[in-house]
């Protein structure tokens, strides 16, 4: 597709927006995760007020940490986001779906390997060491800045074969991703960016990982209601085919029938 074609098809996009909202896959897999996911968030101040106040809790409880709770739902809600996806692409065939797909793969990958933070100590040798914020905090966002690029790329080459129905979706997902990394890259070199007190370290931090916390579900959230919407329609065109079939299959003429004496 051409850009001038996405822009005419555009005013579609806050009908498609409100009906994956209203949805019933979209409310039913929000009171799926929503509870669980106040929890975790509920816990997460929890667990930074008394680290604030000396009332120490378990630092699982963080949505920042390691092999978190939250950590590992995060996991969880990217590999269905792939697999959904994925399947999308399979069926529809649109790479516009692989891109996002593999996006989704590389971040679970390096959530759970921590490849971005060892990337940053490997690379701030050789990044300038007299500036506001740690060389290795500057070399996060660069990976992070050289996987969009490569993203972005692989959409832009996606869109020549891609459905209008395709680009819609993807670019919902796509702004969740923006979004997710406007909190996980943005805010993360603000809390690393100078000197701040106790209170603004855990508020800044907190912002930041409730924020990309939340955009991730959001994707899911609308993932699961276009991954549902494409299923409908699936079943819908395989049902209309197969009536397809019987019916050229009762009109044809038996093959062998004796003739009439």
């Amino acid at each position: 597709m051409t850009l001038s074609e996405i822009l005419s098809q555009s005013r579609h996009f806050p009908t498609l927006l409100r009906d994956l909202i209203r949805s019933p896959a979209f409310r039913n897999s929000a009171l799926l995760v929503l509870p669980y996911a106040s929890l975790l968030v509920g816990l997460d101040i929890a667990t930074r007020y008394g680290e604030l106040t000396g009332a120490l809790l378990p630092r699982d409880f963080m949505l920042s940490q390691d092999r978190s709770l939250g950590e590992y739902l995060e996991y969880g809600l990217m590999t269905a986001m792939a697999i959904m996806l994925l399947r999308m692409w399979r069926r529809d065939g649109s790479p516009l779906y692989l891109v996002n797909a593999i996006l989704f793969v590389v971040l679970t990958l390096d959530n759970a390997l921590e490849i971005h933070e060892a990337f940053g100590f490997w690379i701030a040798p050789i990044l300038p060491q007299n500036l506001p914020i740690s060389a290795h905090h500057l070399g996060e966002p660069l990976m992070f800045a050289g996987i969009g690029v490569l993203w972005l790329a692989g959409l832009g080459l996606a869109l020549r074969a891609a459905r209008i129905d395709s680009v819609l979706n993807s670019l919902i997902i796509v702004g969740c991703i923006g979004a997710t990394a406007m909190f996980g890259v943005v805010e993360d070199a603000v809390v690393s960016y100078g000197t701040h007190s106790d209170l603004m370290i855990v508020t800044e931090a907190f912002i930041e990982d409730a924020g990309e916390f939340a955009m991730i579900i959001l994707a899911f959230l609308f993932t699961v209601a276009i991954y549902d919407a494409a299923r409908r329609r699936w079943l819908a065109e395989d049902g209309v085919g197969s009536a397809a079939r019987e019916t050229r299959a009762a009109g044809m003429p038996l093959m062998g029938s004796p003739r009439a004496v």
